[in-house]
């Protein structure tokens, strides 16, 4: 590591997102590659004029993603300043091909940078769904109980109940996906809080209006399903 103290001080307190979990969302299988990948690299150190070499090479358009992929995960794990910079004019820019796996190695070297900073491990949180601040987002899909379906009267008391807890629990729901046969609804979880306590607590209060909610419910981080995948998870749900 070439950078000070004060010099990594002050360029962390310069970015804007200064919590460990990526606010995007990243596809999974990209996260599992990446991770072995990185795996197989040391902390290192480069001169600056490599660094800038890399960071020129990137952005040939010529060059193939599998050595770009290589040139991203070197400049994650030289951890320096100027790697970080690198990264993030790459990012910046970075097709939908290499968007997700230089966001993963952007964030590494952040990792790497607080980590010398503080003179402690870090490591970060990466979901399909990603996140913000300190909060993950959680997909949770809610049905019927046997038999029933959600009308308008149903869905306005899931909505308001289920707002009131997230108000309580300093949750933040972002979206709600209102149908017949299921409630899908999109949240901001805290890192504190449990996801189970979100929706045990959500679905009890809706059901003192009378049981209408299934006790049984479906919870993700790592995608949106479409309406297919929907279909099959409240068949799995509804039989266990």
């Amino acid at each position: 590591m070439t950078d000070d103290y004060d010099k990594i001080k002050r360029f962390l307190e310069g970015i804007p997102d200064k919590f460990q979990i990526l606010e995007e969302g990243i596809n999974i299988e990209v996260q599992k590659e990446y991770l072995n990948y990185s795996d197989g690299f040391e902390r290192g150190q480069l001169p600056e004029e490599k660094i800038e070499k890399i960071g020129t090479i990137l952005f040939r358009p010529e060059v193939p993603n599998e050595q770009k992929k290589k040139g991203l995960t070197i400049l994650a794990h030289v951890g320096t300043i100027s790697a970080y910079k690198q990264l993030n004019k790459f990012y910046q820019n970075a097709d939908k091909e290499l968007k997700h796996w230089s966001a993963l190695a952007l964030q590494e070297c952040k990792m790497f940078l607080e980590s010398e900073l503080l003179e402690e491990s870090i490591g970060f949180i990466s979901t399909g769904l990603g996140g913000t601040r300190d909060k993950l987002r959680i997909y949770f899909l809610v049905l019927p109980i046997d038999g029933k379906t959600f009308d308008n009267q149903k869905h306005k008391i899931i909505g308001n109940e289920l707002s009131h807890v997230a108000k309580e629990l300093n949750c933040e729901i972002e979206n709600f996906d209102f149908q017949e046969l299921y409630t899908g609804l999109i949240v901001l979880i805290p890192m504190d809080v449990a996801v189970a306590t979100f929706i045990d607590r959500g679905i009890q209060c809706c059901n003192e209006f009378g049981y209408f909610i299934l006790e049984h419910y479906y919870a993700a981080n790592t995608e949106i399903p479409d309406m297919e995948e929907i279909k099959e998870i409240i068949k799995i749900v509804r039989e266990g």
